[in-house]
Formats: C-alpha cells, structure tokens, sequence
C-alpha cells in the first residue's frame, strides 16, 4: 500500500512539473503599454533566462497569430537582463516573445557575471523545443519563421554571433557596433555572415558604440542595413518608462519586419521621422 502511496505521488509531481511552466514571476512597469499586459517569467525548463511575454500568451495569438520571437543578450554580456527589463517587457507586450540571458532578478545585480554568446543559440533551440512540444504552454504559438536576435553593447557582439544562424531573420544592434575590435566571439569578419536585415539603434555621437556602428554601416553591403540615432548616451533610454524611445524605435522596426507593418519602412527608408522627434535615420541595401 505503501509503494503505490509513493507512486502515485511520484506521478502526480511529474504531472505537475510537465504542465507548471512559470515558477517565478515580476511585472514591470504595470504590465507595459502595449494591448497585452506583460511580466518577466521564470521557467522550470529555463532557469538561467528570463522570458518576457504576455501574460495571457493563448488570447495574445488568437488576435496576432503566431507570436514572433526575439533572443537578447545583455550588456556587458551580463548574466541579467534587469537593467534592460522596461525594455523587453515593453516589446512583449506588444505581442513578442523575448527569451533574453540570465536568470529572473527581482533587485539589481551587483558585480554578474559574464556569458557565453552561445546561449543566444540555447534560447533559440529552447523555444524551438517549446513550440513543438505539446506540453508546453508555448505549442504552436510561436513563429519559428519570425526569431530576431537583439542585445546592447556587448550583447549586440553576442548578436552578431547569433546571426549566423539561419533561424535569425532579423538583429536589433542597441548601443552597439563590431568596428574593429574582437568581442563575444565576434569581428568584423562576422559581418559577411548576415543573411538577414539588421538594424542599429545607437545613442548618438556621445554613445561609445558610435564610432564601430558607423564603420559597421560602412562594412555590410550584402544585407539591409539601417542606423537610427537619438542623442541619449551607451544607455539610450532603457531606464525611461516603458523603455521610452528606443522601445518605439524597435517596435516600428519589428512590426515592418515581423508583422506586416509596411507603414513603418516609411520611418527608415523615407526619414519620417514625425513620431521620432530627436531621431536621425540611414538606409542601405533595401529593395525599393
């Protein structure tokens, strides 16, 4: 009687691990501006990322279909993503699935360690898994044709890396630029191995990672490629309210490549730039 006790209990924990997905959780900013309230999850199956989503993610692809995706890593290629958090949370609630590097913090890191590039790739095979298990919150929910890498500063070099894989249709360069140098397992080098449009969102001429965008911009004539600019520093406006800016700056873009949004070429290709008040913009390499 005993043995079937335990085993039962047994099952019954298995059941529950399978179906229990979020086991942690922080909302941010109120749950965003955007139409689906979002928070920043903890997974059982994902410890060391933090995925930031709607939180009714079933009533969020009923109305947008499949949700793209979007990797991300950290500046400093930190093991948090805290300090980018306004950000992320006001993306995904816009109906996007962000699946950035490090575990869920509630408080800010002091001294976190560094990361490997390569888990921008575990991120995208974990969502990947995800979307075809039928377990998981996340079954065909998502959009494995739609994945985006995205990452500021050295988490832009993790980009980079990330980029090679043929699953990224898109990157998202905040702060960020190669230039010269060797960082995250990326150069110059990695350049030629986009296969899809990138755009950079940078602080302006007083952001460090200006000068390496520029000669980045100058480098990539085999994709599309586009640099935004807002005079607003390495940390732009990441810490502002809903992530301020540099979070319309990449929805506009996302929602051109993502979602069908061909109003929004207009922003990049045209310099309409009425709802970007401080922006410049450049473009190469689009197909009229």
């Amino acid at each position: 009687m005993i043995k079937v006790i335990l085993t039962l209990t047994l099952f019954c924990a298995m059941a529950a691990n399978a179906f229990a997905q979020v086991v942690d959780s922080k909302t941010i900013d109120n749950g965003s501006s955007g139409p689906y309230k979002a928070f920043a999850a903890k997974e059982a199956t994902l410890p060391d990322f933090v995925v930031y989503r709607p939180k009714d993610i079933k009533a969020a692809a009923k109305a947008e279909g499949k949700l793209p995706v979007i990797v991300f890593g950290n500046g400093g290629c930190a093991n948090t993503s805290i300090t980018h958090e306004r950000v992320l949370s006001e993306i995904a609630s816009h109906g996007y699935i962000i699946v950035a590097i490090g575990p869920l913090a509630k408080t800010p890191v002091e001294k976190p360690s560094s990361t490997e590039s390569s888990m921008m790739i575990d991120a995208v095979n974990w969502i990947e898994s995800q979307s075809k298990d039928k377990k998981s919150e996340y079954h065909k929910l998502v959009d494995l044709g739609k994945i985006a890498a995205m990452g500021q500063s050295c988490g832009g070099a993790q980009v980079l890396y990330a980029s090679a894989d043929p699953r990224i249709k898109s990157s998202v360069m905040f702060n960020s630029g190669i230039g010269n140098m060797t960082m995250a397992k990326a150069d110059k080098e990695t350049l030629q191995k986009l296969h899809s449009p990138i755009v950079y969102i940078i602080g302006g001429p007083s952001d460090v990672a200006y000068p390496n965008a520029e000669l980045d911009y100058e480098r990539i004539e085999h994709v599309p490629v586009a640099v935004t600019n807002l005079d607003a520093g390495h940390m732009g406006t990441f810490g502002e309210e809903y992530g301020g800016s540099f979070s319309r700056m990449a929805l506009a873009w996302l929602d051109w490549q993502f979602k069908g949004r061909k109003e929004n070429a207009a922003v990049f290709l045209n310099k309409d730039l009425a709802k970007f008040p401080g922006w410049t913009v450049k473009a190469k390499n689009f197909k009229s």
